[in-house]
């Protein structure tokens, strides 16, 4: 009688012994959530608002201390005229420290201004890097972050070239040793050559752009 061959069966128990294979879960997309969205653009609107005013305000401050310089300087003019005019009079007299010290004051009103819009200039930058679709979004008519940023950081740089020769008019109209040198500093405060009316038109625009007409 032959002997059926029979086949060995695998066994279907697992065997504790071999290794595990590791199980790779795919990490589900982490997407923000509308309500997160909307308050990120709602805190750049506020933020994006509030630069704008004090971009407006500080040019308002620079128009009137560019005024108020220039009358000084007129009357810094007149005085030190009289003075070399007079041989017997003193180059510096003390009627001419009062409105030396009141320019250096206004001089200063323009350092300060090309400082805090330098400073707006980076709170306008980080706006731009908020999360979600800030730096995309148009918040008033027309302009996005961007133009904002492109607009402040051209105005920086003029407020701060224009502050330099402010700050040298001050320092040395009281020192002009003709009438001629006494003119040339009252024409440099008088006619900026940075702060002109190409700024004076971007301005025109900007308001244009953010009023609610």
């Amino acid at each position: 009688m032959t002997k059926a061959n029979k086949t060995p069966q695998k066994s279907c128990e697992p065997n504790s012994n071999s290794p595990l294979t590791p199980v790779r879960y795919l990490d589900s997309p982490r997407h923000q959530s509308p309500t997160s969205h909307d308050a990120n653009l709602a805190t750049c609107r506020t933020r994006l608002e509030s630069l704008v005013k004090q971009i407006q305000d500080n040019y308002a401050k620079w128009k009137l201390a560019q005024q108020r310089g220039t009358s000084i300087c007129y009357t810094i003019e007149a005085k030190k005229t009289k003075s070399l005019e007079n041989e017997k009079s003193t180059s510096y007299p003390d009627d001419l420290i009062l409105p030396c010290n009141k320019l250096a004051i206004i001089a200063s009103i323009f350092v300060d201004i090309a400082n805090n819009t330098r400073e707006i200039l980076r709170q306008l930058r980080a706006l731009c890097k908020m999360p979600g679709a800030a730096a995309d979004t148009t918040f008033y008519k027309s302009w996005k972050l961007p133009q904002f940023v492109a607009f402040t950081n051209e105005l920086s740089e003029r407020y701060a070239q224009e502050a330099v020769i402010k700050k040298r008019v001050a320092e040395n109209i009281a020192h002009s040793t003709d009438r001629s040198e006494l003119i040339s500093h009252t024409t440099f405060w008088e006619f900026p050559e940075h702060v002109d009316s190409y700024v004076q038109l971007g301005f025109l625009i900007l308001a244009e752009e953010v009023s609610l007409k």
